[in-house]
């Protein structure tokens, strides 16, 4: 009979991955596309809240603009600008809530400065003032010949 010699192998010639070196690279490269995908959901939940503060700050410009409109009887005392002016005249579109600070009519006249408050609900923000638009109006004072 006849022996057959076996050539012993040599490990740094060995071609190919361990088992181990592949479990450790799916680890990581599972860890880092975890990663990817939750700054994605973040990028989306920032978009949709920009989205949702331009929304308001359109609406928080047209109840200025709703109030410009009636400044010459808001001026000359025909009209009271009161709670029930703001809740009766500026409303906002569904979902977003029109917060007023204090509507006090000064003797004598029309409030011609204050601030105009839009609020959304978005759960996911975790500062309750990143779901706000403030605007400033400031009106003037219509001349007491204006007429309706």
């Amino acid at each position: 009979m006849r022996e057959i010699k076996c050539s012993s192998v040599n490990k740094s010639t060995q071609n190919g991955f361990s088992l181990l070196e592949v479990l450790i690279t799916l680890i990581v490269s599972s860890i880092a596309l975890l990663g990817l995908a939750a700054g994605q959901l973040k990028s989306l939940q920032y978009a949709y809240n920009s989205y949702q503060y331009t929304v308001s700050l359109i609406q928080a410009n047209n109840v200025v603009e709703r109030i410009l409109n009636d400044v010459c009887i808001l001026t000359n005392g025909s009209q009271e600008f009161d709670t029930a002016y703001v809740e009766s005249t500026l409303t906002v579109k569904a979902g977003y809530k029109l917060n007023w600070d204090s509507i006090t009519t000064p003797i004598g006249g029309f409030i011609t400065s204050f601030p105009v408050y839009i609020s959304w609900d978005d759960h996911r923000m975790i500062d309750s003032s990143d779901n706000e638009v403030k605007v400033m109006a400031n009106l003037p004072i219509a001349s007491s010949s204006c007429s309706v």
